[in-house]
């Protein structure tokens, strides 16, 4: 039978486009690379599937053998979301490493965030990943609560298949050795675009409000 229809596509491979609709949905990038049945699937119907998400508000993109959902129209009904100031920070600096290493791109996951703390003062990678402070003040508690962020924000990055593990486990991600896939690119993207506006200097804000959920920062005062 000639599948035409997303019904008929729905009735004919209900499992794998059940499995391929909920990965898209959830923001992971489905490659050709480590998903090849998805990935050709997808190819297979990708005239059906386009009409499909488009309908629902998404467009299907793909970008170097990645298939993914970018929003066309978000409105209350869009369950998609997009990706939260921390994950797009670490994502578009993962992006500069992999460029930097494209023969290897396999990292220790606690080198990175030691690079972080050298290159950035402690209270914008604690607005980062945590919060943004009136009156803040460095301490070790603080230092702690941006590597439990940053742990947390590579498994979210692991989830959506922009990583992968190498050595070590998701639960102490941090400690283990990644490699940064090719998916990663779609970061260097969003940073490319930043740098081509006209203004000769780009505002921090404007980094991190390109692919967030919330654009205004929320200032909260913590107790000592």
């Amino acid at each position: 039978m000639q599948v035409k229809t997303i019904t008929e596509l729905f009735t004919e491979h209900n499992t794998i486009f059940r499995k391929i609709n909920y990965l898209l949905l959830d923001g992971v990038n489905i490659a050709a690379s480590n998903m090849p049945a998805e990935y050709s699937f997808i190819e297979e119907y990708i005239d059906i599937l386009s009409e499909y998400y488009n309908n629902l508000g998404y467009k299907l993109e793909n970008y170097d053998n990645n298939f993914y959902l970018s929003v066309v129209r978000k409105d209350r009904y869009t369950s998609f979301e997009y990706f939260s100031k921390s994950e797009t920070f670490l994502g578009m600096y993962l992006s500069l490493k992999y460029f930097q290493n494209t023969d290897n791109p396999v990292f220790y996951a606690e080198e990175i965030l030691k690079e972080l703390f050298s290159l950035f003062p402690l209270e914008s990678l604690y607005e980062i990943f945590v919060k943004r402070m009136q009156n803040f003040h460095e301490s070790h508690r603080r230092v702690d609560t941006i590597t439990e962020s940053y742990a947390k924000t590579l498994r979210q990055l692991n989830r959506y298949n922009f990583i992968d593990i190498v050595e070590g486990t998701i639960s102490n991600i941090h400690n283990s050795l990644m490699e940064v896939k090719g998916s990663i690119k779609r970061f260097f993207e969003l940073a490319l675009e930043l740098y081509d506006k006209e203004k000769e200097e780009v505002e921090f804000e404007d980094v991190l409000n390109i692919f967030i959920k919330d654009t205004d920062f929320e200032i909260d005062v913590e107790d000592n």
